[in-house]
């Protein structure tokens, strides 16, 4: 089987200085900036390797767009793994969002299977789940939605005989993925591997040649590429610290720091009150946008994810400032009660799409049912979720809609934009962090008939129900076939059936910071243990993604954007670097707790306390002062 891997050329986002920011352009002066091979692409070549073991006609090409200099991420691959490499590159490239990104990489797949590999359809396409400067998600499977195939996310490891089968992280659990047909498209998270280089594929790297191909080469539709074919651009970005919900109280005393959380959990009420909106007037002027705010009602079990309940009460609020009706889309195969229970958390009209093919997540076949409700009826705002579902589906509904789609957002406002000739007036302005966390975006949505953005679990709270609500449901009519589903899926493992964390009052979560599993052992447990007597709670551990793969604790307990997402009353984070997709899953929690050796871990951005010191130090003394006030 033949296979392309889709590689990046990333800034080493652990540094960047402040001269490497256009802020009046809101772009990256990336020549300032150390470049690196995106470090989830690495996993990719180890799953592509895999992948094409044993068949020795297999070709295997990597590509990838960027400037010139980005021909050193291909150079750097063929040092690991043998095979050939193009470089998508053109000045007119520059500027693209994730959408214009999709279309001229997926004009390159279409020449690599025209020209390398003779029009032979039997291949798959690998890339990394997401990039560290992005952190969207959205350009793999906005790829596979203009080549119209099927997109396999959160891949995690593979056997291919007798027939290829990947293991993926799914919303409800771990399942097995079989594709029915060709080619597919392969997004692999930091599961598997890495391969690492020989002097001998260095030295042969060095000398391979890497072929250029340019936007005309690939027969890319200008107005397509670059900012022009982009759906959104960045309104504004500035530093975190501008927009951190919270300052850190560095303490050096355990005992003072006991004594500081027990009086803040004591003080604040169970339960954060739900945001307040600042308030739109809109006067007399005309809308750049117009119609209803709808939610992608996201199933669990037979209710409903609390993700999806948390927008309801934020496009409520939203609406109301612009006089706007509140519409959920579901889409299942038996609605049940949940139209009822989207009406009392919000939504006016509850759009119903009933199939037996809906019954399960088949990107394709959702994609289609939900992108043609959305085209008939026109919202001028479409949420997600960003759950592995919800950023899985967004990005392929946004593209078949021809709209601009913000990911990871954790604000959303009503506001006006003003620049030269561009006047608009009531739009939605999402922020969302970028570069690993190091700055901020704000985001508008441009040249699009709806506005979308997907929301981290977390950001706004429940509202409360009321089953007093009046709303309408309308049963919208789906066009589906069985050959529309290109996806056999098996499951592994049900999260449901495991140990859940999401209840817990007091959450003591563990990271990379510890040595092993007999330290995350000892050390956790007791502080765990310890701040539940004390503060009379029900108390849990936790993990971070890195300490669920050194093999610390299971997936069951991983908080993050491939795990749990929680909202505590306290969370304490010992040894966990405080990476983007841990944060997208405690950043809801009422105290947080920080403990880190290193003084700039980004945990302690989000932080009400830190302390900074080592594990083995710390973490028994604050055991001992929990005891001393018992």
């Amino acid at each position: 089987m033949n296979c392309i891997v889709l590689v990046k050329q990333v800034p080493d986002v652990s540094n960047i200085p402040e001269e490497a920011w256009d802020r009046e352009k809101g772009t990256l002066r990336r020549a300032l900036l150390d470049s690196i091979l995106n470090p989830l692409d690495l996993h990719a070549l180890t799953f592509a390797r895999r992948l094409t073991a044993g068949d020795p006609e297999a070709r295997t090409v990597f590509l990838s767009m960027g400037p010139p200099q980005a021909r050193e991420v291909l150079v750097e691959c063929l040092a690991r793994v043998p095979g050939e490499a193009i470089l998508l590159t053109d000045n007119a490239f520059a500027g693209a969002d994730t959408g214009a990104t999709a279309y001229s990489l997926a004009s390159a797949i279409r020449r690599v299977e025209r020209e390398v590999f003779g029009g032979n359809r039997d291949y798959a396409i690998v890339t990394g789940m997401q990039s560290v400067d992005g952190d969207t998600a959205q350009v793999p499977p906005q790829i596979a939605e203009e080549l119209g195939i099927d997109h396999i996310a959160y891949a995690k490891g593979l056997e291919t005989e007798p027939r290829l089968r990947v293991r993926r992280i799914a919303a409800e659990g771990v399942e097995d993925v079989r594709p029915i047909r060709w080619p597919v498209l392969v997004t692999v998270t930091a599961c598997t591997d890495p391969l690492y280089r020989t002097f001998a594929g260095a030295r042969a790297a060095r000398a391979a040649t890497i072929h250029e191909w340019d936007a005309a080469s690939v027969d890319a539709d200008r107005s397509r590429i670059g900012l022009k074919g982009s759906w959104t651009q960045v309104y504004r970005l500035f530093s975190p610290s501008e927009d951190r919900p919270k300052t850190c109280e560095y303490v050096t005393s355990p005992a003072e720091l006991i004594g500081k959380v027990v009086a803040r959990y004591q003080q604040a009420a169970p339960g954060a009150s739900v945001d307040a909106e600042e308030g739109y007037v809109l006067g007399e002027r005309e809308p750049t946008y117009r119609g209803e705010f709808w939610v992608f009602a996201e199933r669990e079990g037979d209710g409903v994810r609390s993700v999806s309940l948390e927008l309801l009460g934020k496009a409520r609020r939203l609406a109301d400032s612009l006089g706007e009706r509140v519409g959920a889309v579901l889409a299942c195969d038996a609605a049940g009660d949940r139209p009822a229970r989207l009406i009392a958390a919000g939504a006016d009209v509850v759009y119903v799409l009933e199939h037996p093919l809906l019954g399960a997540f088949d990107p394709l076949v959702h994609k289609k049912a939900i992108a043609a409700l959305v085209i008939e009826r026109r919202p001028q705002v479409m949420l997600f979720g960003a759950s592995p579902l919800g950023r899985e589906l967004a990005p392929r509904v946004a593209y078949a809609c021809r709209s601009g789609l913000t990911a990871d957002c954790t604000r959303l406002e009503i506001g006006d934009f003003s620049k030269g000739s561009t006047n608009l007036v009531a739009i939605l302005k999402q922020t969302r962090p970028a570069l690993g966390g190091n700055v901020m975006a704000t985001i508008m949505t441009k040249d699009s008939p709806t506005q979308m953005a997907t929301v981290r679990p977390g950001v706004f709270k429940v509202p409360p129900p009321d089953p007093a609500r009046a709303g309408e449901i309308v049963a919208v009519p789906v066009d589906l076939a069985e050959g529309d589903a290109g996806l056999e899926a098996e499951p592994v493992e049900s999260f449901a059936s495991k140990v859940s964390i999401r209840d817990a009052e007091v959450i003591v979560a563990g990271g990379h910071g510890f040595r092993s599993r007999a330290d995350f052992d000892t050390y956790l447990q007791p502080l765990a243990v310890g701040l539940g007597r004390l503060l009379g709670a029900n108390t849990k551990v936790a993990a971070s993604r890195m300490a669920v793969e050194d093999g610390f604790t299971t997936h069951d307990y991983q908080v993050g954007q491939t795990g749990q997402t929680v909202q505590p009353r306290l969370y304490v984070a010992i040894g966990i670097s405080g990476a983007v997709q841990h944060i997208t899953g405690m950043q809801g929690s009422e105290i947080v707790v920080a403990i880190n050796k290193d003084p700039k871990a980004r945990i302690f951005n989000y932080a009400d306390f830190g302390v900074v010191g080592d594990i083995e130090t710390v973490v028994p003394e604050l055991v001992r002062a929990t005891e001393g006030r018992a």
